[in-house]
């Protein structure tokens, strides 16, 4: 530090300030070094109390009960997320055609919706499909997805056809590829 440009008035304050200081982190050591003791008597205690008084709860939270009644709620699949109608027609989709753009996923989903959702327009559709793709193709969905480079967009496919750790498509599953001219 450059004492040099100090005045001896600051060079008095400084010392003051930094005495004080000292004194204040002394005081919380004091009360640090205190409590810790408290609490090492007050844990010798416990176990004491423990060994007389039996076992202890686990740790952690209680066990569901294997008798409870499940019936009223809806199966939940392993990725974590309810499956709507939608969401399942999309996968049944897939199943059944390959590896899809989102166009092809779009008409199979018009159809559909004509029967089971009459009232809505085909923008809804088509938001509610641009959706349902976002949701099942994120991280914890059932969709991988697969761009081929001859055309913008992804192709949408199962995630057992891809590889779990690097997100590429297996080769055995490129012949499910849906590439219309």
């Amino acid at each position: 530090m450059a004492t040099k440009r100090l005045g001896e008035k600051n060079i008095e304050l400084l010392l003051g300030h930094y005495r004080s200081e000292r004194k204040r982190l002394i005081f919380q050591l004091d009360r640090v070094r205190g409590t810790i003791s408290e609490l090492k008597e007050k844990l010798e205690k416990e176990k004491a109390s423990v060994k007389v008084s039996g076992p202890k709860r686990p740790v952690g939270r209680p066990r569901k009960d294997p008798t409870a009644d499940t019936a009223d709620k809806p199966p939940v699949k392993k990725t974590g997320y309810r499956l709507s109608d939608w969401d399942e027609m999309v996968i049944a989709t897939i199943r059944k055609g390959g590896l899809m753009p989102k166009e092809e996923i779009m008409k199979a989903a018009r159809t559909w919706a004509a029967k089971k959702a009459p009232k809505m327009s085909a923008p809804e559709v088509e938001v509610k499909i641009t959706r349902v793709l976002q949701k099942l193709s994120g991280k914890r969905g059932e969709l991988g997805t697969h761009r081929t480079g001859l055309r913008r967009g992804y192709h949408y496919g199962l995630k057992e056809w891809f590889f779990a750790s690097s997100g590429l498509l297996r080769r055995s599953y490129l012949d499910k590829l849906v590439i219309k001219k």
